[in-house]
């Protein structure tokens, strides 16, 4: 998971896969959005017509155009999502854009009701105190996720149509302003209860999505997490995607002289070495036991491909100091390269083990072994 992030970006404590998750919900908005334009148009209208006032008209044509423009973002927002994969950037944007649009419909709710109790019309209060009661509770369940939107929003909507209501200056009146503040205070209550359980779902969805795709002792992704990575590859016919599968030379008798638990750090140990050395999207992968694989996509030389398997060996094999003792080993690493439009994973498994197997037999290093179907003289050597 993502550190948290500080300052005005805290985001109520939340990682950016969390961040990402919830900024995404606010596309389940568009029925709701589109109900409460409908009710600010239809009781905006009707009180215009009632009392002719300038205000209400503004308030009214505000709150409609914003709703459908809240409408027009969600439906661009739910597109974006399908398309393409969401980064923390674009997700802020997307906050943004609804939190501004949520923020003028709820100036145009306040700005309707606050204008209605100005005026000795009783049958528009009512209309005026069901609109603001039903703009609090919609806003409390739907935009919850981002609560400082909602509890923004219903601030703006509900505080001034609150005192309005109370300067009418009657008991009714001062009883449903009493009665405007006591529901303005569950509302907020309700966003931070919804929002924390949002919350807590997600991150627990999100880490039994992590498990399931991690190797719990390394870290490192499992054989699932690099199935998917490579179905999401592009498919270039003018590169190539290439797989190293390596296994650790002498791991048994680490197992043996130091115990199984020394054995375990020594496999954890191997797993932050890779994370540190490999650049995106380099993916490292462990296979089982003492046994790992590497996908590198998008080479554009073949000679890439061997510089990075190098590097996996050198850094590996550099001394690990665990449990007070200085622990080497040795690696035996096989790779293979493929076009990326005809690229299958399961095959480049087994010609890169097979290489690997070849590695060790000739007592440890690295051996590269490509299809014969496959013409390098298309590609350059030269990085």
């Amino acid at each position: 998971m993502n550190p948290v992030k500080k300052g005005v970006d805290v985001r109520y404590r939340e990682t950016d896969e969390v961040f990402k998750t919830l900024v995404s919900e606010l596309t389940s908005t568009i029925s709701p959005t589109t109900i409460m334009g409908l009710t600010i148009l239809a009781i905006g209208l009707f009180a215009y017509e009632s009392l002719g006032s300038t205000e209400i008209m503004l308030a009214t044509i505000s709150g409609s155009v914003a709703s459908l423009a809240k409408i027009l973002v969600t439906v661009a927002h739910r597109r974006a999502n399908a398309t393409k994969r969401a980064t923390v950037e674009n997700a802020a944007r997307w906050e943004m854009a609804h939190g501004l649009l949520t923020f003028v419909v709820a100036a145009s709710v306040g700005l309707l009701a606050t204008a209605v109790f100005t005026y000795d019309d009783l049958s528009l209060h009512i209309l005026a105190a069901a609109l603001i009661f039903g703009y609090s509770a919609g806003v409390a369940i739907r935009i919850s996720v981002r609560p400082l939107i909602a509890a923004t929003a219903i601030t703006i909507a509900g505080i001034p149509t609150t005192i309005s209501a109370m300067l009418y200056g009657d008991t009714a009146h001062w009883i449903l302003a009493s009665i405007c503040a006591a529901f303005l205070v569950a509302a907020m209550q309700s966003v931070w209860h919804v929002y924390g359980t949002a919350t807590k779902q997600i991150c627990l969805r999100l880490e039994m999505q992590h498990q399931a795709r991690h190797d719990p002792l390394t870290g490192l992704r499992n054989r699932t997490a690099l199935s998917e990575a490579f179905e999401s590859l592009g498919r270039a016919e003018d590169s190539l995607t290439c797989v190293h599968c390596f296994d650790l030379d002498g791991f048994k008798s680490v197992n043996d002289r130091f115990g199984h638990a020394v054995g375990d750090e020594l496999l954890a140990s191997i797993g932050i070495r890779l994370r540190e050395n490999l650049d995106q999207p380099n993916i490292a992968v462990r296979v089982g036991g003492d046994e790992f694989a590497i996908l590198q996509p998008a080479v554009r030389y073949p000679v890439e491909a061997d510089l990075l398997a190098r590097k996996i060996v050198n850094v590996l094999s550099l001394p690990y100091r665990i449990a007070g003792e200085e622990i080497t080993i040795g690696i035996s690493l096989g790779y293979t390269v493929a076009l990326s439009g005809s690229a299958k994973l399961e095959h480049m498994m087994v010609i890169a083990d097979k290489a690997s197997y070849r590695a060790k037999r000739n007592g440890g290093g690295i051996e590269c072994e490509f299809p014969s179907t496959l013409d390098l003289c298309t590609f350059s050597f030269a990085a």
